[in-house]
């Protein structure tokens, strides 16, 4: 076993999370600004290191939208990126109502709308990974 890293991608914002080294447990980690796919691929290969990942979950935002370019063909070209970039596995899973999710989550918490901005990225990546690891078990 070892630590899982899920990525709630987004546009603007990329949530981050990890398991810890035994797979028990999700904890939000970090958000990144999506200023660019090198930069964030940077970012992530920093946190692979730092963490000690062998696990990368992604979620996809499957049949999301009929935009121009839609969000899952998006996030398929930056798994694709970010497969070049790493040895590391990379698995994906739905991720279609996590951020839905991570919103009541942070107003249950207590959160007001304004600081749940700040954590709502992290915390979908957290309920991704944390429904991941329940179905490993």
């Amino acid at each position: 076993m070892g630590t899982i890293l899920a990525i709630d991608y987004g546009l603007k914002r990329v949530g981050l999370a990890v398991s810890d080294p035994g797979r028990t447990f999700a904890f939000p980690c970090d958000v990144i600004e999506n200023k660019n796919s090198d930069y964030l691929i940077s970012q992530i290969n920093n946190l692979i290191l730092k963490k000690d990942v062998d696990l990368i979950l992604i979620g996809m935002p499957y049949n999301q939208g009929s935009e121009k370019k839609s969000m899952e063909s998006i996030v398929r070209d930056f798994i694709n990126k970010l497969k070049k970039s790493t040895n590391i596995p990379v698995k994906t899973a739905d991720e279609r109502l996590s951020s839905f999710a991570a919103n009541e989550n942070l107003k249950e918490a207590g959160l007001s709308a304004k600081k749940s901005k700040k954590y709502i990225d992290s915390e979908a990546a957290r309920l991704l990974l944390e429904e991941f690891i329940q179905v490993l078990k």
